[in-house]
């Protein structure tokens, strides 16, 4: 029984959360996706698991899983790929440019990974913006509807709440 109340109480609080973000005067929480894209040659293939370990041009080795498998019966041990990988977040600012903080940030799923970041630039009609993280490193999300991404401005902070699966996709080159 307490286990149902702290999931009706938890589900309040997320579906709470866009209206405490614009109840602030911040921009409520939005979808998006992150995308990568490398280049390698493939070291091994196997068909059966749907899965290809690349080596990159610096050597680095990595295995993907692949779940758009409709070129992987193309790829062969020696050749080159592209490889594209998606994840999908949903974007929470945490923080205006002013300094401004939003309400506490409810907890998460520990499948689900979550990353801080300042908001460096953003491209509003492409809804594309480049974040840094805690580490220094940037990287891109792109909102799904560029129109959410209206309010946030250079200086924000924001919470990345990365989706657990990965969509990885591999076609052969010249």
């Amino acid at each position: 029984m307490k286990v149902k109340v702290l999931g009706v109480i938890a589900g309040a609080l997320i579906a709470a959360a866009p209206f405490v973000s614009f109840a602030s005067g911040l921009p409520a929480p939005f979808e998006g996706s992150s995308t990568l894209q490398a280049d390698g040659l493939v070291k091994a293939v196997d068909q059966a698991n749907h899965s290809v370990t690349v080596l990159d041009a610096q050597g680095g080795e990595a295995s993907f899983n692949v779940t758009d498998t409709r070129n992987l019966a193309q790829i062969k041990q020696g050749g080159k790929v592209h490889i594209r990988m998606m994840r999908n977040a949903v974007i929470s600012v945490t923080r205006s440019a002013d300094g401004q903080v939003t309400a506490a940030q409810t907890g998460q799923s520990n499948t689900v990974q979550t990353v801080t970041a300042r908001v460096e630039a953003i491209d509003h009609a492409s809804g594309i913006m480049a974040l840094k993280g805690a580490d220094g490193s940037v990287f891109h999300i792109q909102g799904r509807d560029p129109a959410r991404t209206a309010g946030v401005t250079p200086g924000m902070q924001v919470a990345v709440a990365f989706a657990p699966q990965v969509s990885v996709a591999v076609a052969p080159t010249q």
